[in-house]
């Protein structure tokens, strides 16, 4: 068995193992500030390429190296396949993993269709992650 083959069984193994495990994710502690004024505000700062703002706003624990480089490749990705973004057409605070999500859809130039951009949020509105993809798609959400 290649070490491929293996890493990909292990893998899917741990996630079924997980998901089983975890059932309906835990609500998260109650939002201490305005999620979507949070949210807006760093994905103003992604879109404008201010990362230097976002890494100062990383959620607790977070490593700011690592998080700089996915999100200077991100907006990369972003400038090449979605070009700028020109309307914002909805905006909502939703809860997914037993988590915060800001989800921003929008209009962007080179896209096939709107884009939904997700950034993963505390209680306190600081960043701990990001998704990004075509709002035809989106991800499953926590019930409420």
């Amino acid at each position: 068995m290649s070490l491929r083959t293996l890493a990909t069984a292990a893998a899917v193994a741990l996630l079924a193992t997980s998901a089983a495990a975890q059932g309906s994710p835990a609500a998260p502690p109650p939002p201490t500030t305005d999620l979507v004024v949070a949210g807006r505000k760093l994905a103003s700062w992604i879109l404008a390429n201010q990362l230097d703002s976002v890494v100062a706003n990383l959620a607790p624990g977070a490593h700011p190296d690592t998080n700089r480089m996915e999100l200077t490749r991100l907006v990369g990705e972003i400038a090449i396949h979605g070009g700028n973004e020109l309307k914002v057409t909805e905006e909502k605070v939703v809860r997914r993993l037993g988590r915060y999500q800001y989800w921003r859809t929008s209009d962007f130039q080179n896209a096939p269709g709107p884009v939904l951009l997700r950034i993963v949020l505390t209680p306190d509105g600081k960043y701990g992650g990001i998704g990004i993809g075509l709002a035809s798609d989106p991800p499953p959400i926590d019930p409420d």
